[in-house]
């Protein structure tokens, strides 16, 4: 590919991420995305026709990178909290050097909550196979019938709020940006920990219940 060409995608690329990441699909505007990419507008509708287009292309980069990584980790032969571990590290790692990736992929999923379905299909990814897959892994290591969209559910729960509310908890708690860098470091370690022990006590439970 002509290096001018591809110079000039770089740029649109770069500058529709910032955009769409700070204002959300709503929100930006074609023209500001060519200013910041340092054309003009007709030209940047010749690479993408419309701001639907250029979207897609960003949001599919962004949403792709945890979905790969989310795929890799639960389908490997690794035993299931290990396989918690790994993700939640690989998660927390990336929202906290991409902050933005958050806010931008819940308002894209308000905006355009098709969307998500269609980019999911279009990557060949399975979520049915991959809760299947922490099904079987709960009833053959813990012997827990859980339905695993819980266990799911609670990772995300646990590593999206405290970058969502982060402006928040920052100003209630009075904590500095290099507070919260350690506290999410912290919970690296907290979130796997807590998980686990949330599943040991409700394996105990459940054995309890049959004496």
């Amino acid at each position: 590919m002509d290096t001018t060409v591809q110079s000039t995608e770089d740029r649109i690329h770069e500058a529709a991420r910032k955009v769409f990441h700070q204002k959300g699909f709503n929100g930006a505007r074609m023209q500001e995305i060519a200013d910041l990419a340092g054309i003009n507008k007709a030209l940047l509708h010749y690479y993408f026709r419309n701001k639907e287009s250029l979207f897609e292309k960003v949001f599919n980069e962004t949403f792709s990178q945890i979905v790969s990584n989310m795929t890799k980790i639960f389908l490997s032969e690794m035993a299931l909290m290990s396989k918690i571990e790994i993700f939640v590290n690989f998660y927390i790692n990336f929202i906290s050097q991409h902050s933005y990736v958050v806010p931008f992929i819940i308002n894209a999923l308000y905006e355009k909550p098709e969307q998500l379905r269609e980019i999911i299909t279009r990557q060949n990814v399975s979520p049915e196979l991959l809760l299947e897959q922490i099904r079987k892994q709960l009833k053959e290591e813990m012997g827990l019938d859980i339905d695993p969209l819980h266990i799911y559910v609670n990772i995300l729960g646990l590593t999206i709020f405290p970058v969502v509310a982060k402006p928040l908890i920052q100003s209630i708690f009075a904590i500095s940006d290099e507070r919260m860098v350690v506290f999410f470091e912290q919970r690296k370690t907290i979130v796997p920990t807590f998980i686990s022990n949330a599943l040991k006590g409700y394996e105990k439970n459940k054995s309890l219940a049959k004496i």
